[in-house]
C-alpha cells in the first residue's frame, strides 16, 4: 500500500496537470505560433506504424489526446513515487511547484532531445521551430507546476 497511494496521487495530478499543459499548447498552435504539435505528430507516426489505413482527422486527435493524457498520468505516478521517496512534494507548495518544474524540463529534455527525434519523429528541440521549442517547454514548466501542487495537495 506504500506504493499504491503515491502512484494513485500521482497519476491524478499527472493526468489534471496535462489538461492544463494541453492548454498552452492548444492556444500556441491557434496563434500560430508552434504548426503540428508533438503529440499530433507522435500519435500519427504510430498509427501509421500499426494500420494499413489512415484514420480521419477527428479519430486521430482523439487517440493523441488519450494518449498525452495518459503520458502525462503515468509520469505523474512517476513522479508521485519518487517525491515520496525523497519528501520534494511534502513541504510548501512552492517547493513541490518547483521540483515539479525541474521533473517536467528533465521529461522534455530526454522526449525532445531524446527519443522522438531518434526515432525520427520530429528534429531535435536544438533544430526544431523556435515557437514550438518555446511551447513546449513552456508547456512542460505549466505540467511540472501543477504536477507538484496538485501533488501536494491530494496527499494532505
Amino acid at each position: 500500500m506504500k506504493v499504491v497511494a503515491p502512484l494513485l496521487v500521482g497519476a491524478t495530478a499527472g493526468a489534471l496537470s496535462t489538461v492544463a499543459m494541453s492548454a498552452v499548447m492548444l492556444g500556441a498552435k491557434r496563434s500560430g505560433v508552434t504548426g503540428e504539435l508533438p503529440p499530433e505528430r507522435i500519435t500519427r507516426r504510430a498509427i501509421d506504424a500499426v494500420s494499413a489505413e489512415p484514420l480521419d482527422d477527428h479519430n486521430e486527435d482523439a487517440i493523441a489526446a488519450v494518449a498525452h493524457l495518459s503520458f502525462g498520468a503515468f509520469a505523474g505516478a512517476l513522479f508521485g513515487l519518487l517525491t515520496t521517496r525523497t519528501g520534494a512534494a511534502r513541504g510548501s507548495p512552492a517547493i513541490a511547484a518547483f521540483a515539479g518544474m525541474i521533473y517536467a524540463t528533465g521529461i522534455w529534455l530526454v522526449s525532445y532531445q531524446g527519443w522522438v527525434p531518434a526515432l525520427g519523429i520530429m528534429p531535435p528541440a536544438s533544430s526544431d521551430r523556435r515557437g514550438r521549442v518555446v511551447t513546449m517547454l513552456a508547456a512542460h514548466w505549466v505540467y511540472g507546476a501543477a504536477l507538484g501542487i496538485l501533488a501536494t495537495l491530494f496527499r494532505r
